[in-house]
């Protein structure tokens, strides 16, 4: 199998060498090296950045404001009943908060000494009140009357319906009988009255 790396020539005529400078030449480098001046190739990091000028501040054009024309004397008399109307709400609502904060005032303090007698209550073991209802004896008399009234009708209405079906048993009961005496007529014995006349002769 051929190798495919190229193989290395050694021929000593094909070496190149570079000769060794001289001592001219090396005062040359030496003196251009002095002559090099690194601020022209390297920026200094301490270096001031250049000031940029400011870029002029354009001012704003107001507009020219209308002169506003002078108010009629409706519109000022218009202005002055608004102004009116408005410290006298002003003042309403300032009343109106005024009474309501002296209310809380009063409910708070009322809170406060129900809150003591409770808790000295409890210290002193006092007994808690049955409660009462608060109700108008008026209207438990016509409350008491309206009941009594109402049992009155209701035992008037038991007793003529109770009395209503009594009669109607009692008739039914008639009529049962009357049937029963036209079905199943009653003997008649001797001495009967009537009893000649239905047996002997034959008529009724």
């Amino acid at each position: 199998m051929p190798n495919p790396f190229p193989s290395i020539i050694s021929d000593p005529d094909l070496i190149i060498e570079t000769p060794p400078p001289s001592d001219d030449e090396e005062e040359e480098i030496e003196v251009i090296r002095e002559n090099i001046n690194t601020d022209d190739i390297f920026v200094k990091a301490t270096a001031p950045a250049e000031k940029k000028e400011p870029e002029p501040v354009v001012q704003p054009v107001k507009p020219e404001k209308k002169k506003r024309k002078p108010m009629s004397e409706e519109h000022k008399a218009k202005l002055k009943l608004a102004r009116e109307k408005a410290m006298a709400s002003k003042k309403q609502k300032a009343l109106e908060r005024k009474e309501l904060k002296e209310l809380e005032t009063q409910a708070n303090v009322k809170q406060k000494a129900t809150k003591k007698k409770e808790l000295e209550d409890i210290v002193n073991d006092v007994p808690k009140p049955r409660p009462t209802a608060d109700i108008d004896p008026t209207i438990i008399e016509k409350a008491i009357a309206e009941a009594l009234e109402k049992n009155e009708i209701m035992r008037q209405r038991r007793k003529e319906k109770k009395k209503a079906e009594r009669d109607e048993a009692i008739e039914k009961a008639k009529a049962q009988e009357e049937i029963r005496k036209a079905i199943y007529p009653a003997k008649s014995y001797y001495g009967d009255n009537g009893f000649f006349a239905k047996n002997i002769y034959g008529l009724k």
